[in-house]
């Protein structure tokens, strides 16, 4: 045992050192997390049952803010590992409202603030995905185990778990050869409390009233905790039950200015010839309201029939319903027919608009839309383990989950559209100032029913998995204990997802001529009795982004039953159109078919695993460690569909048949890892870290599917006499939207730090980090040539478009910490405490370029390389605590720096002028200002203010030029968040 394991940090605190032998089985950290079942599943090692930690006779209990940090500190100190931590002593006290923004305090870990990955056009209050240094191939985990949402991903949805029902979050940044494969970044644990974490009885209920200063609403959020544990003839016997509800009311109002083109159709300068100039396609504005409840139940038993086994078993519930709605206006104009009026004032930066009124030949059709998003999700763990110290050396452990996810969702969007005569637009002084014709707006009979479009989605998940430990100490000598493990898993995943390819036009300007009149209006909102002006409604954007934007003011819209009201509202307003129709021209309308092969995606997936693990220890100069190997065999089976080509020139290569496939894949990993923690003098730690780690491609990348194509070569024209053409006269594509054959990404990981515990009594530290990764096998999107039998049994290569394993990427960074408590200070200052931490990331990446995804601009220009998505160079937390007689402040800010957020995103893509042209969208800095003050009435009564986003913050994105430059291309305002808590414990 070496000499770190047998002074904790809770001895050393308590101002003594246990210089006391313990048995050479049970280290001090194993004792804490065994008995609060494993932090880790596979990083098992037990306590003997019923033997008390040495330490807690002689530690110094510490609740609040002053506890956590403790907490914190000891996680961090004792691990044999690289982790960082946020606790919650206290019941319901994690020191943020949602799970996904505490993780953001933690350093090395971001979050993004939008409510999916990838979509720059709707923000999100309380974040959504996580990113632990710069990478989002993050594994989640309740306790050690296996934890996910079904969304097509392996990983839990943060935000849909309740904060209230966690005792912790630890980040796990490097690797062990016992812990669960499949985090690249790195592995996030939600810890729950378990019964024999308290001495005895604990009740504890909290109850917050929320309200947001922008949506003007109040939610209410409350937990309640009850646990107890008794010695019984049978042993002692422990019962946790913890129940929580939380609402959320918030408001996002958003300013767009959408991408710029080359046009040369302006003459601004008089001069009788048009002048080259960047002209943005146009400006909108939206305004968003956002509804979810999050409910969660957890129930957890611990037995200890004797001083040698213990059997525990949790269950866990989490279910998440949210119900957003966005009132917008936006542009869907040719972006080539946009001009200046020269007539009207103007500014140019060169040729690139400044401000000006842009105008087309037949107005600027734009669209008005309501869209609703609805979803529910659930996931339901079931988990028992047995652990049994069979003799003073060996230790056994092993648990069985059984994992239950599903998810559906409704996304619907029904729009009207105008053709406006002009937009006005100035961009030069911050944010837009957007102008139209008011009147022309604010008149229904200028508007039509222009699309509607959903997306469905129908996913069920589950997985059974099972793992058992053996470790075996050793009595003496610098090898301390061995450990084995084996686990096996088994996971089916089924969704239906419909994605956003059901976009169906109801009235459009180009449906003239060939299913529209040619001349006169479009078609009104009054296409029938049923379908008219009755069901829209005029918005007037009240209060719009709190008054410090101008925009035009009021807007005809559909009203919110109508996206609701998919299929019956769909199907009404579409009728309703066929009688304005060229007959034949345009086929009737029909809900998604669910059962369409194309939609559904099927897999299952195995996984096997198993390890050794050597720790050694050198009590003479205070180092010690472990080195081992996993190994995992995956195999993955998808079951899907190969759509062959009908075409009347090219019969040999099919006639549209559909051939069902099952696409089997399989791999094995070995994954070495080596940790070592050597402590240079008292109190001061250096730790080395390396590792491979893997991460499996999501199971929504991996559809079986593969629809097939051919198309006559550009200036080749089919016989009339239907004759075939021959084949190099043919391109052969392919749309994939996924491919079932990928591998893991791959990374060499290594760590290196000091920590420094200056004043381990006040949490006093600091430290620094230096990590380094090396992917492989990054998944990209590529065209690849692959080879399909056609009708006449010949092999044919078509050019296929979808995720590959291809390119590399270096990421490196540092991280720097300093925690302390200034008990030093004088009178009421030495209550003071803070907490900072800086994270720095450099990446690279070599990703061979594909013309066919490549980022391109509106003039058919490439961009250089650009950084890993999803990575901020800088990132930093500051937290100020004031913690002294009943009084608990604590103020915190947290700001990461530019980071690319999607490549051709809505809004950012498109195929004009033969060019087809795809934007890089960067967030643009954002950093935020929370906190909270409480008030401990007694022992037992606390109540307090908790807020957030104190600073107001406006989140920004941008886009990415050659020509027209980078620049703000959306500008977002929330709520202020505030609630109202108060906390009873008993």
């Amino acid at each position: 045992m070496s000499t770190l394991q047998r002074r904790p940090a809770a001895a050393i605190r308590a101002g003594r050192s246990d210089g006391r032998k313990l048995q050479p089985t049970v280290l001090a950290l194993g004792i804490a997390l065994m008995l609060a079942a494993p932090a880790h599943a596979q990083d098992a090692a037990a306590s003997p049952p019923g033997e008390k930690k040495a330490t807690e006779l002689d530690a110094v209990v510490v609740t609040g803010i002053r506890g956590s940090v403790y907490k914190a500190q000891d996680i961090k100190r004792d691990a044999d590992t690289f982790v960082d931590s946020v606790t919650a002593l206290d019941i319901g006290a994690l020191p943020d409202r949602s799970v996904t923004e505490t993780l953001s305090r933690i350093p090395g870990v971001t979050i993004d603030r939008f409510l999916s990955v990838g979509d720059p056009e709707h923000f999100s209050a309380e974040g959504n995905g996580v990113a632990v240094r710069g990478l989002t191939q993050v594994r989640s985990e309740l306790n050690g185990r296996d934890s996910f949402s079904a969304s097509g991903g392996r990983a839990l949805s943060f935000q849909d778990v309740p904060s209230e029902l966690m005792a912790g979050v630890d980040v796990y940044k490097n690797q062990k050869a016992d812990m669960i494969e499949g985090g690249l970044g790195g592995s996030v644990d939600l810890r729950t409390f378990m019964p024999f974490d308290f001495e005895g009885s604990k009740f504890g209920m909290s109850f917050s009233a929320n309200r947001g200063d922008f949506a003007k609403k109040v939610s209410p959020s409350g937990s309640v905790l009850y646990s107890n544990r008794w010695d019984t003839g049978a042993g002692e016997f422990g019962v946790l039950v913890n129940l929580a509800h939380s609402e959320l009311a918030t408001r996002t109002d958003g300013m767009f200015v959408r991408p710029f083109f080359n046009n040369t159709n302006s003459d601004i300068n008089g001069d009788g010839s048009n002048d080259s100039l960047w002209l943005p396609r146009g400006a909108d504005w939206r305004s968003l309201d956002y509804n979810r409840k999050r409910q969660g139940i957890y129930v957890a038993t611990q037995w200890r029939p004797n001083d040698r086994v213990e059997v525990f078993g949790t269950a866990f519930q989490s279910t998440y319903a949210e119900l957003w709605n966005e009132d917008a206006i936006f542009v869907q104009n040719n972006p080539l027919e946009v001009r200046v009026d020269a007539s009207q004032p103007n500014a140019f930066n060169g040729n690139v608009f400044e401000a000006g009124r842009l105008t087309s030949p037949a107005g600027i059709p734009m669209g008005t839309d309501i869209r609703a998003s609805n979803r529910d999700s659930k996931t339901t763990d079931y988990s028992l383990g047995l652990k049994w110290l069979a003799s003073d050396r060996t230790e056994l452990s092993t648990e069985l989950q059984y994992i239950k996810a599903s998810t559906r969702a409704l996304d619907s969007t029904v729009a009207l559209g105008i053709d406006v005569p002009y937009i006005d637009i100035d961009l030069r002084n911050g944010r837009p100032v957007i102008g139209v014709d008011n009147p022309f707006m604010a008149n229904p009979a200028n508007y039509y029913w222009a699309f509607t479009m959903q997306n469905l989605v129908d996913n069920d998940a589950d997985e059974v998995a099972w793992r058992a430990d053996l470790k075996h100490g050793f009595d003496s000598g610098f090898f301390e204990s061995v450990k084995f493990g084996v686990r096996a898993t088994e996971r089916n995943a089924g969704s239906i997802d419909t994605a956003y390819q059901t976009w169906s036009g109801v009235i459009q300007p180009w449906m003239r001529w060939w299913a529209l009149p040619g001349e006169g209006p479009l078609p009104g909102l009054n296409l029938n009795s049923t379908v008219n002006s009755s069901l829209v409604r005029l918005n007037t954007f009240q209060n719009f982004y709190r008054g410090d934007a101008r925009t035009p003011g009021a807007l005809y819209a559909p009203r919110l039953g109508v996206a609701l009201g998919y299929p019956v509202t769909y199907q009404n307003i579409h009728d309703a159109a066929q009688g304005y129709y060229t007959p034949g021209s345009i086929a009737p309308w029909s809900p998604s078919n669910l059962s369409d092969p194309k939609w559904s995606n099927t897999q299952s997936e195995r996984t096997y695993a198993a390890y050794a693990m050597l720790n050694f220890a050198v009590d003479d100069v205070r180092l010690d460690g472990n080195v081992g190997v996993r190994v995992v065999r995956t195999e993955n089976r998808a079951n899907g569909y190969l759509v062959y080509p009908d075409k009347d020139f090219a019969p040999y290569l099919g006639n549209g048949e559909t051939e069902a496939i099952t696409a089997r894949n399989s791999y094995t990993d070995v994954l070495p890892s080596a940790n070592l923690k050597w402590e240079l003098r008292e109190n001061l730690i250096m730790r080395f870290a390396a590792s491979k780690a893997i991460a499996r491609p999501n199971f929504s990348d991996m559809q079986a599917y593969q629809m097939l194509g051919a198309d006559p070569k550009p200036g080749v024209t089919p016989p009339v006499d239907g004759s075939p053409l021959p084949l190099n006269q043919l391109n052969l594509s392919g749309s994939s939207y996924d491919n079932p054959y990928l591998t893991p990404m791959k990374a060499n990981q290594f760590d290196l730090s000091l920590e420094w515990y200056f004043a381990p009594d006040r949490g006093g530290m600091a430290w620094v980090n230096f990590f380094y990764k090396d992917v492989k096998d990054y998944i990209r999107r590529q065209s690849q040539l692959v080879a399909y039998p056609g009708a006449d049994g010949n092999q044919y290569d078509y050019l296929i478009t979808r995720p590959v394993n291809v390119g590399t990427a270096n990421i490196q960074g540092a991280e720097i910490g300093w925690n302390q408590f200034f008990d030093f200070l004088p009178g009421p200052l030495n209550g003071l405490g803070m907490s900072a931490n800086y994270t720095y990331i450099d990446s690279s990446t070599k990703v061979p370029n594909d013309p066919t995804v490549v980022p391109t601009d509106t003039d058919g220009s490439f961009f250089g390389d650009l950084p890993a998505d999803g990575l901020s160079k800088n990132a930093y937390n500051m937290a100020l605590f004031y913690e002294k007689g009943p009084w608990q402040v604590r103020f915190a800010y947290n700001w990461r720096s530019e980071y690319l957020l999607a490549i051709g995103p809505n809004g950012y893509n498109g195929t004009d002028n033969n060019i087809a042209w795809k934007l890089p969208v960067y967030s643009d800095s954002f950093g935020q200002l929370d906190g909270s003050v409480f008030y401990k009435v007694s022992d037992h009564v606390q109540f307090g203010l908790e807020m957030n986003n104190l600073n107001n913050a406006e989140q920004r994105t941008l886009m990415d030029q050659n020509g027209a430059g980078k620049r703000v291309t959306s500008w977002y305002v929330n709520d202020r968040r505030y609630a109202a808590t108060i906390r009873f414990t008993f």
